[in-house]
């Protein structure tokens, strides 16, 4: 039997609910009789909800959480919202734009009187005050008391004076200055850029994206501009592999550490230091920028060149900062700076748009709803375009390392699901391999297309057929397939010996499969920096509404403090007191010799 939870708290409209809904009802009396959390006036009962009992200003309110109850109720019977969705009903549909990005999540399982619900909950909940507590530099981030402003990395300089953040302006213009300057160098051909996390998977997605982009400032020796590597990882094959082929004298280096204690970030230092200064002496200190918070270790490590942040920029949220400069080395800083446009017009957008047409705002909605009415455990990002195959990756830090928590503000355990997994690849290769599990599997996840309009080729054709195969998965998943319509086919594939009814049984597609469609018109440095902004404001409304703190990450530091002992024990050849750790310190041992 399928199940759903709404465990949120709400405040103002429902409040919590935090037993378990039956799905695809048969019958009022079947459900009272398997739900009976949903019986009586109060949705919200003390003795099901104790944590509630605290500091809450706002009183439970009946009426509101009756009508959360029946949307739910509603919403999980599919037939309701698929035929809404296939026939085009005006309360199915959203179709937004802002910032020059296009979405339609017309084919998601909410409509207008759930988002109109939805929406007034989240204002009663304080949303509006957030988002302007954290532009304004309030210590959103309560664990580590810090701010969470990295949305004004991108602002105008006009912007940053108004705020007395000189110093963020400043630091903008040096570290693309010296962008351009790395660019338009004779002697630098290659740049090996050394980072892990927001360090790593900012500056790689930028590159991957844009490298495509005409450069008009690129320096005659470089026709398409500097080449950036990568690596950062603490397994130093893919320094190694990066190494064998490039000439010391050509390289420039970029360390990226906030603290310049980051392991993976220092034993690469270490080794590119060794490699260069066994080429020539002093390669390395002439050649090496940090981009860190601590100059005082990266100049006893031999780094001569310095760029900072402010602390209140979080490594998944760093990209924007001198983080950025081996991008911007690439692409140029003009294209960096459109870059910075683009995320700063889906900021302005969010902090100004009406709340039931603000894009973030409703996304994030979505994704409490989808979580813990819908009791999605997933969702699934596909973009069409093979120069964001590292979006995925990127937004799995983004989404799972900011919304991975399982204690609210106070420290309380939750009493419901937090973040959802992320994961996806690139269409239409995901379509040969996990969409199979998408269509016909047991468990159901939403999908996020991610499509671009206009390609940098001419093979206008070939993107026809590309973005025909992305509509038509979106299509497929929530139309299927019933069994007549398979009975009613003949694949020529299908066992011989085999009835009609039994290869029929094999060819249903279940339907009523949420999807997402975001366009960019075109994948530019504009359009990129709004779509990342979007996803940044979306994990942060999430965030806030299930009441846990999404800009830390103390989920890092338990394997990082084992991993620390760990070696020390390997090292020192002493017994480490877990016999299964042991096991394996003493069979990698015996392997080694």
């Amino acid at each position: 039997m399928a199940w759903c939870t709404f465990a949120m708290e709400f405040i103002g409209l429902p409040r919590l609910m935090s037993k378990p809904m039956l799905m695809n009802r048969k019958s009022s009396d079947k459900q009272a009789a398997q739900t009976p959390w949903l019986q009586g006036d109060d949705p919200c009962e003390p003795e099901q909800t104790p944590w509630l009992e605290s500091d809450d200003p706002c009183e439970p309110s009946p009426t509101w959480g009756a009508r959360l109850r029946d949307h739910a109720g509603r919403l999980t019977d599919e037939r309701a919202w698929v035929s809404a969705a296939l026939t085009g009903a005006p309360d199915q549909c959203f179709f937004r734009q802002a910032a020059g990005l296009t979405i339609d999540a017309s084919r998601q399982a909410w409509d207008a009187p759930l988002r109109s619900d939805l929406t007034a909950w989240s204002i009663a909940r304080g949303l509006d005050r957030f988002r302007r507590d954290q532009f304004a530099g309030h210590a959103v981030n309560a664990t580590e008391a810090r701010a969470a402003r990295h949305s004004l990395l991108r602002a105008p300089d006009e912007v940053l004076m108004a705020h007395r953040l000189e110093e963020i302006a400043a630091t903008r213009f040096d570290f693309l200055s010296e962008a351009e300057r790395i660019r338009k160098d004779p002697d630098i051909r290659q740049l090996i850029h050394i980072g892990i996390g927001g360090s790593d998977l900012g500056p790689r997605l930028l590159i991957q994206a844009l490298a495509h982009m005409p450069r008009q400032s690129a320096a005659p020796h470089q026709g398409e501009g500097v080449k950036v590597h990568f690596a950062g990882n603490g397994d130093l094959h893919e320094l190694e592999s990066v190494l064998g082929s490039l000439d010391p004298s050509e390289v420039q280096i970029v360390l990226c550490s906030k603290s310049f204690t980051t392991p993976e970030t220092l034993v690469n230092a270490v080794r590119l230091k060794v490699w260069m200064e066994s080429h020539a002496k002093g390669l390395f200190k002439a050649r090496c920028i940090a981009i860190t918070a601590n100059t005082k270790a990266a100049t006893d490590f031999g780094v001569s060149r310095c760029f900072g942040f402010p602390d209140w920029v979080g490594g998944r949220y760093s990209l924007w900062s001198p983080i950025g400069l081996s991008a911007a080395a690439a692409i140029g800083a003009d294209a960096f700076k459109s870059l910075l446009h683009g995320a700063w017009a889906m900021d302005q957008h969010w902090l100004e748009a009406d709340p039931l047409d603000n894009v973030p705002w409703q996304l994030g909605l979505l994704d409490v709803w989808n979580r813990n009415a819908l009791h999605y455990r997933s969702r699934c990002v596909v973009p069409y375009d093979f120069r964001l195959s590292r979006f995925p990756a990127y937004l799995q830090q983004l989404e799972m390392e900011s919304n991975g928590k399982g204690v609210d503000q106070q420290g309380r355990t939750l009493p419901y699901q937090s973040g959802a997994m992320v994961w996806g690849e690139p269409g239409t290769n995901a379509q040969h391999s996990f969409f199979q599990w998408l269509h016909q599997g047991t468990d159901a996840t939403p999908v996020e297309f991610v499509l671009i309009a206009k390609p940098d080729h001419q093979d206008f054709d070939a993107h026809r057929q590309l973005l025909s195969n992305a509509l038509a998965q979106s299509l497929a998943l929530v139309k299927g397939k019933s069994f007549e319509e398979a009975l009613s086919e003949q694949p020529k594939s299908a066992n011989p010996s085999w009835t009609r009814e039994q290869v029929a049984a094999h060819r249903v597609f279940p339907g009523g499969r949420p999807s997402t469609i975001i366009s960019l018109d075109r994948l530019d440095a504009r359009s990129l920096g709004a779509l990342i902004a979007l996803y940044e404001h979306r994990v942060a409304v999430a965030g806030f509404l299930w009441r846990i703190n999404s800009f830390d990450q103390w989920g890092v530091e338990l394997g990082k403090e084992l991993a620390v002992d760990i070696e020390t024990h390997m090292s020192l050849r002493r017994v480490h007191p877990d016999a299964q750790t042991e096991r394996w310190i003493q069979c990698f041992a015996s392997q080694a010799t």
